[in-house]
């Protein structure tokens, strides 16, 4: 499939929530994840328990730029991205 692209600035050590929300009535399976600022992977989720839409948090290692990468399983479809930065309780 084709892979979509979402940019975000993250700060080390800061936690993030990242939630990838297939539109209902398709057949759309997203696949989601998170690069770092050098590009590479540092989590890759495809379904949230036996939900198929991935949920995962993550903890930065680095300041800078991130970037979502988010296709699907076996076909495109419309989704709802959400980024939330998590503060400790």
């Amino acid at each position: 499939g084709t892979y979509q692209f979402y940019t975000f600035q993250g700060s080390a050590g800061q936690q993030v929530e990242i939630q990838v929300i297939a539109e209902p009535g398709g057949d759309f399976d997203p696949v989601a994840a998170l690069l770092g600022v050098d590009g590479q992977v540092i989590a890759e989720v495809d379904d949230d328990g036996s939900a198929l839409n991935p949920r995962f948090t993550a903890s930065l290692p680095a300041d800078g730029t991130y970037r979502i990468r988010v296709n699907g399983y076996l076909t495109g479809g419309a989704f709802t991205l959400t980024v939330k930065a998590l503060y400790p309780g």
